[in-house]
């Protein structure tokens, strides 16, 4: 559990459940860890496999499987819905498989094969988190959301790079960059501190009509370095907006 609490994935969701009053849901929190951690990991997958950042993607995804096996047995725990828990074991199959799946040589039906896992589990983690009564509320709410956006348009954006290059990738990969922008758009109307303004939010949005571009470039694909450390950067900018507020202990009045 500490090496988790460590991880800056894990302190951004537990940071952004923690600040609504109602203490932490764990459903929530370890459904919307297997959410992002899914994305994460096919795009680290898809970078190793192309040699691309070897180093960094290999460190990444080892913390991704070891965060998804924590999740998954912690959401079995808390699961009481039978639909949900139907979705549950459905999701602990596709952890399994795509295990064995990234230990095997690398082979376009591995690489389908872990498209189709991580989809699976995006879909099944999703749903549990509308079943929950508890929601995250706004700026958090958009701040976790950015965060998923952006392992997801770097996810299709890799595979595309890799062959997949599916109409339907294609259009996911533009409908989380659209997301991603329409989440920066609303959070631009909080009165963040000026720590946050002229700190990781002034990053956000100085940074992100640059990376916009490169993410919506998936058919040419030609810059997948910039594409990853761009991912890398803007999510510790979110991660710092979360921190901030985690170690205040309250969101600032007006938001």
């Amino acid at each position: 559990m500490k090496r988790l609490i460590q991880s800056a994935l894990t302190a951004l969701i537990i940071g952004a459940t923690g600040l609504l009053g109602g203490g932490l849901d764990p459903v929530v929190i370890n459904a919307k860890l297997i959410q992002v951690t899914s994305q994460a990991l096919a795009k680290n997958y898809f970078y190793i496999e192309q040699e691309i950042e070897t180093s960094s993607a290999k460190r990444a995804l080892k913390k991704n499987i070891i965060t998804l096996d924590d999740a998954i047995h912690k959401l079995q725990l808390k699961i009481k819905n039978p639909e949900s828990k139907k979705i549950v074991e459905f999701m602990f199959f596709s952890i399994d498989e795509l295990k064995s799946t990234i230990k095997q040589n690398y082979t376009a039906e591995n690489g389908g094969l872990v498209l189709d896992y991580t989809e699976a589990l995006y879909e099944g983690s999703g749903s549990i988190i509308k079943k929950s009564p508890f929601k995250l509320a706004p700026p958090m709410k958009n701040l976790t959301a950015m965060a998923l956006l952006l392992e997801r348009a770097s996810k299709f954006y890799i595979a595309f790079r890799a062959g997949y290059t599916d109409d339907v990738n294609i259009q996911q990969a533009k409908e989380a960059v659209q997301s991603f922008q329409e989440n920066l758009d609303t959070i631009k109307n909080f009165p963040f501190p000026g720590p946050l303004t002229n700190g990781p939010l002034r990053k956000l949005t100085k940074y992100w009509p640059v990376s916009k571009s490169f993410y919506l470039g998936i058919k040419k694909s030609d810059l997948p370095t910039i594409v990853f450390i761009s991912t890398k950067h803007m999510k510790n900018a979110i991660r710092h907006i979360i921190d901030y507020y985690r170690t205040k202990g309250k969101v600032q009045k007006g938001i």
